[in-house]
Formats: structure tokens, sequence, C-alpha cells
């Protein structure tokens, strides 16, 4: 080689493109992310599939592509649509990073938005700010998922399926899956920064945008047979994640800095052999005390919520929007903290049922009996009702109508959508509508300000003229 062409610039080496057959080994020197560089977290891209379940904690390579069609993902593969062709992991990690959280989940900043169009032209951190929200709502989906029940994830796969096909007309949604469906690792083991949870997150969801733009998506879901896969051994695994004894490096006594998972936190679920690796020196962490918390429709957290602390019994659970929330195997997270408004709407009874209504609440009133107020807040979730009857019963208990002699007439649901940009008002008839429809409404983060207007009747007595 002459003088010249050493001067010359080398063009790259081409990139090789991995099939599920094609995996490489991992790598011996691998090891957890380092906070203060989000550079050098796990990157799977341009990985078979077998290294990538490795890295996401899972032991088949059908519980990646099941994972990768449940509603989380569905939805979150929805929400980068418009950042699409660029996803700046750096740059979303450090914003993450950055942000308030409790313990290891983050929280939004008031000042990061969605964008609304395709992101083109617009700079990067505005696109980065953008695939941090996702990331957020993303392992809160997740923890959603593993903790309602199979017929909650369902109705909910089915609304998301939706508002996929909305996104990706050209792609159909897969074949409905059944529930329960793994989730990749939540919860950092020892050794692990927080922000390793968020790259597990956005390694998943890169998967799917990646899938999505080849054939290997419309290929993979055309039948069942993404649902049987290949094992993975310890050997596709991440060398930190492996277990003892299989090559992977040795333990060392973990030194827990402010930012290191205590070992009171959830082990890694890799699988029962698990031995964690441990890093020699604890990484330290940003944190911007100033910041802003944005929680939407959610009450707004203390100032001492943005100090680091171990997890309580009593988590806020947000449905996907807002935060992430840490999941403990002692304990079920409760719903999504929400209110229901029930309003008696005379304007909505007809007026021939107006007078005997009128003489019903005249009798109520002789009797001294107490008249319940027009305006109360439900209190009972809805959603936790796995039938409509259990619902009117409870209107009808806040409402005394044994007392009053009334009962329950005309039924509406009303309620706030943003699910296609523009808020809209929304009024349902509770008689044309499934029971497990009313509650997918109920539980959609996209809908707020929920109102039932009711209207009652008299019920027939022998004092009426």
């Amino acid at each position: 080689m002459d003088e010249h062409s050493l001067s010359l610039p080398q063009p790259p080496p081409a990139k090789r493109i991995r099939l599920d057959d094609d995996d490489t080994l991992a790598d011996e020197d691998e090891g957890p992310g380092d906070a203060a560089r989000p550079e050098t977290f796990f990157d799977c891209y341009n990985m078979g599939d077998r290294k990538t379940a490795g890295y996401l904690g899972f032991s088949n390579t059908s519980e990646l592509h099941v994972c990768s069609v449940s509603w989380p993902l569905l939805r979150a593969t929805a929400a980068i649509h418009p950042i699409a062709h660029k996803l700046n992991k750096e740059l979303a990690l450090g914003l993450i990073r950055d942000a308030p959280r409790s313990a290891t989940s983050a929280f939004i900043l008031e000042s990061w938005s969605l964008l609304d169009s395709d992101g083109k032209g617009l700079s990067n951190l505005r696109k980065a700010e953008h695939l941090a929200i996702v990331l957020i709502n993303l392992k809160s989906d997740l923890a959603r998922m593993v903790a309602a029940s199979d017929n909650t994830n369902q109705l909910q796969h089915a609304h998301d399926c939706q508002k996929f096909r909305t996104v990706y007309p050209s792609h159909l949604c897969p074949p409905q899956i059944s529930y329960p469906v793994k989730s990749p690792l939540l919860a950092p083991s020892d050794g692990e920064d927080f922000l390793e949870s968020y790259n597990r997150c956005f390694s998943l969801l890169r998967h799917m945008r990646n899938i999505l733009k080849s054939s290997v998506y419309d290929t993979r879901y055309n039948t069942d047979k993404f649902k049987s896969g290949q094992y993975v051994d310890e050997k596709h695994k991440p060398a930190w994640m492996r277990a003892q004894g299989s090559g992977a490096p040795p333990i060392t006594q973990p030194q827990h800095g402010l930012d290191s998972p205590p070992q009171s936190r959830r082990p890694s679920a890799v699988d029962k052999t698990h031995k964690p690796w441990i890093p020699t020196h604890p990484r330290g962490l940003s944190k911007s005390p100033t910041s802003q918390y944005a929680l939407g429709s959610a009450s707004q957290p203390g100032p001492a919520a943005v100090k680091e602390r171990e997890p309580s019994v009593n988590y806020q659970f947000s449905l996907s929007a807002i935060h992430s929330i840490e999941i403990n195997p002692s304990y079920e997270p409760p719903p999504i903290s929400r209110s229901f408004a029930i309003l008696w709407d005379h304007t909505i009874e007809p007026d021939y049922l107006k007078p005997g209504l009128k003489r019903a609440m005249d009798r109520a009133k002789a009797t001294g009996a107490h008249l319940p107020s027009k305006l109360q807040k439900l209190k009972k979730d809805p959603r936790d009702m796995n039938r409509e009857t259990l619902f009117y019963e409870q209107i009808r208990a806040q409402f005394e109508c044994r007392a009053l002699g009334i009962d329950l007439g005309k039924l509406l649901l009303q309620y706030n959508s943003s699910t296609f940009g523009e808020s809209i008002l929304v009024t349902q008839n509770l008689e044309d509508e499934a029971w497990p429809d009313t509650q997918a409404a109920l539980a959609d983060s996209d809908n707020d300000k929920f109102v039932f207007r009711v209207g009652f009747f008299a019920l027939n007595n022998d004092d009426d003229d």
C-alpha cells in the first residue's frame, strides 16, 4: 500500500444483518452501562434475537416475539412514529438520568412534550425529549401489564391494536395473543444502574421498530409460529447476567453508592440461579433538584419525592403517560388513581316521569329521609367491577334509591378524549355499550374528566294519585 493510499479515508465496513439463526456469543468484556456515559449501555442493534432476548431477561426467543406485540409495545411503537427515523438513545437516557425520580422510576419534566409533526427538521434534543417520554411510559405500561388481570390486558390490547392500525395502516395487528405475557426486566439487578431498565425498554422498542421497517414483521406475525422460538442459553446473555459458574466474571462484594440499588430491592428475574455481576466502583449520577414534575391529571408529588428513597408499599400507579413505577414482588400495585363523578341530571329524564319523581321526593322530605347530593364522587372504582350490575348497585346505594322509592333510568358516560390529537367531548349511552368496552374507555390514558350522568324514575306507590 503506497503512501498516498494511506492518506485516503477508508470506507466503513458494510453492516451485517443478523437473522434469528445468526447469533453471536456474548462478549466476555461486557458490563452494565455507566450512567455518566449513556453510550456504554448494552446495544442490541444488529444482533440476533437470542442475544437480544438474553439481555431483556427472556429464556426463549418466543417470549421476545410475543412481548413485542403486547399492548404496551403496540402503544409505544405508535407513539414513536414521528421520530422513528431517528432514535437517539444516548440523549434520551441522559434526559432520564437527570430527571427527578423516586427510587428507580423517573418522572417526566413539564418542559418535555411529544411532537405533533414527523419530527424532521427539529433539533435532536426535541426528538430525544419525545423518546424519553415514550420510554418512561413504556416502563410504566409494562409494569401495569404485569400487575393487571388477563381480562384487563385483553381489553387494553384490543384498544391499542386500533391505534396501531391507525398509525401503521400497511401492517395488520398480529393475531390476538394470550395474557399473561412475560415482561422484560423492569428493575435493575445489583450492580446495574437504574437506567439499565430504560435501556432494556429502548432495546425492545427499537427491535419492534426495526422489524417493522423490514419484511420480518409481516412474515413473522402472519401465522402463530411466532409463539415458538429458540432457547436462550447462558452463552447468549451478556457476561454480567450469566449464572455463576457459566463463564461470568468473579463476584465481588458490592459497594453501594448513592445510585447503586440496595440489596433489598428486587433481584434479577432471569432465573433462580442468576448471580449478579457486581462492579468494584459505584457510579455517580447527576441530579437536577430544581426540575419540575409533569404529572398530567395526577396530583403532583412534593419536593421530597425528588430524593432517592426506598419504594414503599403504597405505590402511585399511573396507567401510562405520566410516570413509571417500581415493581416489588411482595405487593401488587394498586390501580391508576382516578376519580369518577356521578351527576343526577334532570335534563335526561323524560317529562312524563317528572311528576312521579316530584311526589317521591316530597314524601321523602315529609318523612325526614336524607336527600343525597346531586353531584357525588363514585366511591368504588368501576374498572374493578366484573359485572355491570355491581356498578348499578353502587349508584343506587349512593343515591339512596331504596329510601327514596326511586330507581335508575337513563345512564350516560361523558368524558374528554384526546385519542386522535385534539381533545373532544364524548358522550356514550351505557345501554348501547358492552361493559368491557366501557371499562376500556375508563382505563385509557387518553381519556379524562369522567362524569356519569344519571336520570331516575319513581317506583310505583299506592299512595300516588
